[in-house]
């Protein structure tokens, strides 16, 4: 994720042409429309993998498809599958350990065989990790098989009917927080402009 943080970084700084030349060498500009550009973006990403890190940490995957599902619930009026949805997002969540684990498992499989992932140019280092996506995609249909054999054989139908352990009620706090990211929405396209 840092690569991708510093590329997008760096390429706002040194490819955007508009405003005053700080510094250039060849043709290589580093401008304050460029440098300011760049800044924005590493703090979108700063502010975007930090929200979600809190996000995960006080949030139960179970608990954040429960909301998904509760927040899309009025668009079903428009043919959308809340419960879908929620439950698509509650399996993806689920299984992100287990994918990562597979991942790992497989690459140590991979080294032990003399796979070298960090050798080589461009091109060869995006060859070695198609090893890698082969056997991983296979058994992430493998066991998404597995699931939906399963969930029929317990006569899972969808959500008509269902009912909830827990349900979501709607307090002081949702209010507090809806109010405070608008207004911080506000400040922040008050200060793009």
């Amino acid at each position: 994720m840092i690569w991708i943080i510093l590329f997008s970084t760096l390429f706002q700084v040194f490819f955007n042409t508009k405003g005053n030349v700080l510094w250039s060498i060849g043709f290589l500009k580093i401008t304050e429309v460029g440098l300011n550009q760049g800044w924005m973006i590493f703090l979108r990403f700063i502010l975007i993998i930090s929200f979600s890190t809190l996000l995960t940490l006080t949030t139960t995957p179970l608990s954040l498809s429960d909301a998904v599902e509760s927040l899309l619930k009025p668009m079903t009026v428009f043919k959308v599958p809340a419960h879908e949805i929620g439950l698509m997002l509650s399996l993806s969540l689920r299984f992100v350990p287990t994918l990562m684990d597979d991942t790992m498992r497989i690459m140590n499989a991979q080294k032990a065989r003399g796979v070298d992932f960090g050798e080589g140019n461009i091109i060869q280092k995006v060859r070695s990790i198609i090893p890698i996506l082969i056997p991983l995609f296979a058994s992430s249909f493998k066991r998404a098989d597995a699931l939906a054999i399963a969930m029929e054989a317990r006569g899972y139908q969808g959500g008509d009917g269902r009912t909830k352990y827990r349900r979501l009620s709607w307090n002081g706090r949702d209010t507090l927080s809806i109010v405070a990211i608008l207004a911080l929405g506000v400040i922040l396209f008050y200060l793009k402009s």
